[in-house]
């Protein structure tokens, strides 16, 4: 009885036509995704907040992942198959050695797509990633709209279709 009167006093509240009640932070689907800053191979500082209005993918790696550097290639492809006006990608390196081996090895491949350094595990922490690679899909409003376990093949018709349904969406 307490939960049906409290949903009615909810439903209630006089405010027809404001907008919708705010949506809670946090790392699983429908929530907004935490912001963050840090360093990018750049020499600059990256925020997620940055890139409000995009699709974006950001996916948590490591240069000692051999599941992350066979994703990799096909993640290239995505990212260069969209405008960055739609969608970016944001490639968190947990690697512990600092910015060399990661550079070398963004170099060696060719990849074009913004790498950022989490050597401490503040972003990686705060997304709860457990295990690499960790993908997670942000839509154009800042929210979570999917977390992916493991390599991905982002080619595939199934990962991209999920991409393409959200950069279609135009807010």
């Amino acid at each position: 009885m307490f939960l049906l009167l409290f949903a009615l006093l909810l439903g209630c509240s006089g405010k027809e036509g404001k907008s919708p009640p705010a949506v809670g932070i946090g790392v699983e689907p429908g929530f907004l995704a935490p912001d963050f800053m840090v360093k990018n191979l750049k020499g600059g500082a990256t925020a997620l907040s940055q890139y409000r209005g995009k699709v974006v993918l950001i996916n948590f790696w490591a240069t000692w992942c051999g599941p992350c550097k066979a994703e990799m290639p096909s993640m290239e492809a995505l990212y260069r198959s969209y405008p960055r006006d739609d969608f970016e990608i944001l490639a968190v390196s947990i690697d512990t050695e600092g910015e060399p081996p990661v550079r070398l090895f963004v170099e060696d491949f060719g990849f074009t797509f913004p790498v950022l350094m989490d050597s401490q595990f503040e972003v990686n922490d705060r997304y709860q990633v457990r295990v690499v690679p960790t993908s997670i899909l942000i839509d154009r409003k800042g929210r979570v709209a999917q977390r992916f376990l493991g390599a991905k093949d982002w080619n595939d018709k199934e990962s991209r279709g999920v991409v393409e349904k959200l950069v279609r969406m135009k807010h």
